[in-house]
């Protein structure tokens, strides 16, 4: 089965771009984004959960869902930002 190719390897070919190993240093910067980021989601999360258990009014607690949504994609995409960066580094 060594044949087969990952998803991400079938998508480098696709994109036209070389799939290359990480070194280990890559592979440890990139776990530390992923944990830096999963606990802001986690700090947002309570944040904003703080937010709506108190607010009464479900328009205001429509926009504070919509905000907490937000920044959430926001922190995940700057953390998948940063991890390309890595990936680029030789």
């Amino acid at each position: 089965m060594s044949g087969m190719k990952s998803a991400y390897e079938l998508a480098m070919e696709h994109l036209g771009g070389e799939s290359r190993e990480l070194s280990d240093e890559q592979k440890a910067a990139i776990a530390d984004i992923d944990a830096k980021m999963k606990a802001k989601v986690a700090e947002t999360e309570i944040m904003f959960d703080q937010q709506m258990a108190t607010e009464q009014d479900p328009a205001k607690a429509g926009l504070i869902q919509q905000t907490r949504q937000q920044t959430i994609t926001k922190i995940k995409a700057d953390a998948e930002a940063e991890k390309e960066q890595v990936r680029q580094e030789a």
